[in-house]
């Protein structure tokens, strides 16, 4: 988990899932690192097994490739506390990530055709849920999203989408403000 706390390597994972195949100098670029830090960055996500080098036919050239799609913490572990540890730079990280995907789309929404446009989706709803019942939405949005992710042909006009749920529990300070409003509040439908 703190390995992939590392912005560089998010930045290479995510290009050579987007972009498949890759070299230390072309992540550099998404990276904003020198090529060989890059080099440095793909052996160690190697030896985690997020990455492999591909064969190339001249063996001069190093191609990377990633072996993820994805990747979590399971909800068992999650407790300990050395795992939460590790787990908060790199929640930070897939929030920092998750805001300029979106923030880069907003700037470029104009550019945009009307029918991504359209299909860009921002939703927010507030449920009263227990927390097994938001562990089992979160699985079944992971179950939606299995037949889509890596499809060896996609129909024409398929584009890779950013999609991202979050859901937290209200932080606690909007909880005791929300149940102090409803202490003294008025009945509903009297004035």
């Amino acid at each position: 988990m703190r390995a992939l706390a590392h912005p560089a390597r998010t930045a290479i994972l995510q290009h050579l899932e987007d972009q498949g195949p890759a070299t230390a100098t072309e992540c550099s670029e998404v990276a904003e690192e020198s090529p060989s830090s890059c080099s440095y960055h793909l052996r160690r996500l190697a030896e985690l097994g997020f990455v492999e080098e591909v064969p190339t036919q001249d063996g001069r050239e190093r191609r990377w490739r990633s072996l993820i799609s994805g990747y979590g913490i399971p909800k068992e572990v999650q407790d300990r506390p050395e795992v939460l540890a590790a787990m908060r730079p790199l929640t930070r990280r897939w929030i920092e990530d998750n805001l300029r995907v979106v923030g880069e789309y907003l700037a470029g929404e104009h550019r945009v055709e009307p029918l991504w446009r359209k299909a860009a989706t921002f939703q927010q709803t507030n449920p009263r849920l227990t927390p097994e019942e938001l562990i089992r939405i979160g699985e079944e949005i992971q179950k939606l999203f299995e037949p889509y992710r890596e499809r060896e042909r996609p129909p024409e006009g398929a584009e890779r989408v950013h999609a991202s749920f979050v859901a937290v529990p209200w932080p606690v300070k909007r909880r005791t403000k929300r149940a102090a409003t409803k202490k003294g509040s008025k009945p509903r439908g009297t004035r």
